[in-house]
Parts: structure tokens; C-alpha cells; sequence
């Protein structure tokens, strides 16, 4: 009998030995192996210790990792706003296993694209622990590490390169000079230097982050070719091809075979290798990847068109009562209440980045957009760096109603809402725009998602 199989009457020695083991095949890159034993140990947690039980929130937030490294955003997401909830119930808001979660969160953000969505999840766990253990902590470190990651994905480099020089003196004074975390920390300082226009600086951090990274997980390691595709990214930017080329097949490589021929880092090394092939003016080879590479994000769960990832979350900072999203029977994703909600309640503020009309315009022609007008002028997308609001859905008799405050659009309850029961709002699309049909079941629906001309 094996390890795995070997019997224990302690439920709490069974869930750890599994998570032990779970880690360990984690660690290995065998990602189909270690999911099965954190769904064994959530399922074992689960039918022995009380909802907010720690056995339950290790094994739900590291379940979520796993689905966040894998890509399964929206399954991960999930996960990690029922750990918070449940998280800030047991401990209260400002425990540090609460501040370890909104980390979590920042990070499937940033691995979804959504930078300025995960930037006030990473911040909310800086002011967690940092209250908690003070400036020169090594958690607080890494909290900081991520925000900076996340301020960097937005462009603000200067806030993120103060943060990620302050986490890599706090990592080589507690580690030293060849841990993990510099690593990481270093490729990322690289990319930044990169954006930036500094470019022997940059070179010299990325190899210096693949070094360190060889040698404390091995040849074939994810990590490895994520250093390897920003390294090659780097040369062909500098028109070294010869040195880009094989960096690129090498870092797809390794993400083929350990995270799967349909995961998003394999699009993203893909479209890389094509760029540089139209470069090199193998253009059949580049074509191919190139349609590898569309074929693998048509099959993906995606907010917009630069392939921002749906990862099902609220920010409950922005939402007034507990709420969560779904899979919706009306369209994609829906939000729903966890509570009751009483009539003419603030609900949730409709947050996300604002832009221009006329940008505006130009983002409503793709296929699925958030979009919501301000004014004659401005507007929010809720694509990017929304709160969640974005994934309500609409009904020609919806239980919400908007209104603008203050230049904040917010939702408020129509009458009393039940738990389970989705929150709806009434799109009220423009009778000129284009007809957009309507599946939201009323017995009121008008057909349309568009409100009826006065002349009919």
C-alpha cells in the first residue's frame, strides 16, 4: 500500500500528510496529481471540521494556487473569495490569514492580466501585515513584491521600482543572495528596466534571475520559462535573434509539457516565437503559431480584446453586502446574493477605468465589452479593474437600479432580494444602437436588450 493509500483514524494527520504530499507533486510540476490530492484533503477538511476551520482554508486557498498557476482563473477566484469570507468571519478583516488571501487574489489578477483590478487587493494585504509586523517583515516583503508586479503591469514604474528594491533588501538580508523570491523579484525588476530603455541593466537581471532559478528548480520548471520567454523577448527587441530563437523554444517547451497545450502562457510564448519568425522571414512557421496560438484563446474565458481573463471575483470592498459570481442561466457569469438585501440598499459600486468617449466607441465594437457612460464625455470599463459589477447581468425587470453620485456609479436594490437570487440590472441600450437580442426570462422581457423608440 502506498503513502497515498495508507490508512489513519486523525483526520487532521490524514488532511496534512495529503497536503503534504499534494505540494510535493506541486513542487514536481505534476499538476493532475497534486489537484487530485487537494480536492481529496478540501473534501476531507470539509466533512470533518466547521466551515471556517483552518484545515478548510489551507486546503481552499491551496487548491486556488493550483488553479491560478494552471489557469482555471474563474475556479481559483472562487475559491479565494470563499477562503476570505470565511477568513475575515473566524479572525476578523485584519488577521494576517486574511491579508494572505487578498495576496492571493492580487496575484490571480496579475496572472489574468487584470493589473489595475488586482492593485487594491495587493495593497489591502501591504496594510494588513504591515500594521501587523511592521515595515521590515519578510511577508510584508512579499506582499509588497506584489504590489509592485501589479503597478508595473499598469505602467507606473517608479512606484514599482522603489517597492520591488525595498522587498529585495528585506529578501537578501533574511535568504540571502539565491533564494526564490529574489529571483522572481529580479525578473520582474528586469522587465521593468526593460520597459524603461534600460537595457544593460535588464539583461544582466534576467540572466542573473534564470541563473538562480536553474539552480534551485531544475531545467524544465515553469518558472524557468517564463525567465526564458521575457529573456528572449528582450533579445528580439535588441534584433538578437540568433539569441531569442532558442529561448523561445525552449521556454515553450517546458510550458507545453507542464502546464498543458491549451494553457494561456503557451499563447502568450506562442504569439512571442511568431513575432520573431515574421523577423526572421519564416513566415509559413510564424502563420502556424500564430493560429495555435488564437485556437488556444478562443477556448479561453476572456473580459476583452488583450485577452484580460475572467477570474469571477468581487472586490468586497466595493460591495455593501456578500455576494458572489457564477455561471448565470441569463448570460456567461452573473453575480448573486450570498445574503438577504433589503429594498433601497447600496449594493456594490460599478468601478473599472476611465476612458474617453471615443474610446468608448472603439471598445464597443468588440464582441463582449462593460461599458458604462458617465457623461457626454467619459466612461467606465469595468473590463479593467472592475469590482465584479461588471458580471451582473441584464433583466427587462431587474432587481437593481444605477445611479451616478458624486461621479461613482452605483447599484442599488429595488426591493427586498433573497439569497441565491441574481442581482439584475436593466442595460437600457439605446433604441438606435444595434438590436441586441434579450434571454433574461421576464415575464416583462421586451425581446431586446434595447429600450423601445418613442415613436413605437
Amino acid at each position: 500500500m502506498s503513502a497515498e493509500q495508507a490508512p489513519d483514524r486523525d483526520p487532521v494527520r490524514t488532511a496534512r500528510r495529503l497536503l503534504n504530499l499534494a505540494r510535493m507533486h506541486e513542487d514536481r510540476a505534476e499538476y493532475a496529481e497534486a489537484e487530485q490530492l487537494y480536492l481529496r484533503t478540501l473534501a476531507l477538511a470539509e466533512e470533518t471540521f466547521a466551515p471556517d476551520d483552518p484545515e478548510v482554508l489551507t486546503a481552499l486557498n491551496n487548491l486556488a494556487v493550483l488553479y491560478k498557476y494552471t489557469g482555471r482563473f474563474a475556479e481559483a477566484g472562487r475559491l479565494y473569495q470563499r477562503a476570505l469570507s470565511l477568513t475575515e468571519k473566524a479572525l476578523g478583516p485584519d488577521h494576517t490569514e486574511a491579508a494572505t488571501i487578498w495576496h492571493n487574489l492580487g496575484g490571480l489578477e496579475h496572472a489574468a492580466g487584470n493589473y489595475a483590478r488586482g492593485e487594491p487587493f495587493a495593497r489591502r494585504a501591504v496594510e494588513i501585515r504591515e500594521r501587523a509586523l511592521g515595515p521590515d517583515h519578510v511577508e510584508v516583503a512579499a506582499d509588497i513584491a506584489a504590489l509592485a508586479a501589479l503597478l508595473d503591469g499598469q505602467g507606473k514604474y517608479d512606484e514599482a521600482e522603489q517597492l520591488y528594491r525595498r522587498a529585495l533588501a528585506v529578501f537578501e538580508r533574511v535568504y540571502g543572495a539565491e533564494h526564490y523570491e529574489i529571483a522572481v523579484n529580479l525578473n520582474n525588476l528586469a522587465a521593468l528596466h526593460h520597459a524603461q530603455g534600460r537595457l544593460e541593466e535588464a539583461e544582466k537581471l534576467y540572466r542573473r534571475a534564470l541563473a538562480i532559478k536553474e539552480k534551485l528548480l531544475g531545467a524544465d520548471h515553469p518558472d524557468i520559462a517564463m525567465t526564458a520567454n521575457n529573456l528572449a523577448v528582450f533579445y528580439k527587441s535588441q534584433q538578437r535573434y540568433d539569441q531569442a530563437e532558442p529561448l523561445y523554444r525552449r521556454a515553450l517547451s517546458i510550458f507545453e509539457k507542464a502546464l498543458g497545450p491549451k494553457h494561456p502562457k503557451v499563447a502568450t510564448c506562442l504569439d512571442n516565437y511568431a513575432q520573431l519568425l515574421r523577423k526572421l522571414d519564416r513566415s509559413d512557421e510564424a502563420r502556424g503559431l500564430k493560429d495555435r496560438a488564437e485556437t488556444i484563446r478562443r477556448g479561453l474565458d476572456t473580459l476583452n480584446d488583450r485577452d484580460v481573463a475572467a477570474t469571477a471575483t468581487i472586490n468586497p470592498r466595493s460591495a455593501c453586502f456578500a455576494l458572489a459570481a457564477r455561471p448565470s442561466r441569463i448570460h456567461r457569469w452573473g453575480v448573486f446574493a450570498e445574503e438577504r438585501i433589503p429594498a433601497r440598499r447600496k449594493v456594490i459600486e460599478y468601478t473599472g477605468e476611465r476612458i474617453s468617449r471615443d474610446e468608448a466607441k472603439r471598445r464597443s465594437r468588440r464582441s463582449l465589452h462593460y461599458l458604462f457612460d458617465l457623461d457626454e464625455r467619459w466612461g467606465i470599463d469595468g473590463a479593467v479593474g472592475g469590482s465584479g459589477a461588471e458580471y451582473i447581468n441584464h433583466s427587462c425587470d431587474p432587481n437593481l437600479y444605477s445611479r451616478l453620485v458624486k461621479g461613482h456609479i452605483l447599484y442599488f436594490s429595488k426591493r427586498q432580494i433573497e439569497p441565491g437570487e441574481e442581482l439584475t440590472v436593466d442595460y437600457r441600450y439605446s433604441p438606435d444602437a444595434q438590436q441586441t437580442p434579450c434571454h433574461c426570462g421576464a415575464p416583462k422581457c421586451r425581446g431586446t436588450i434595447n429600450v423601445k423608440s418613442r415613436c413605437q
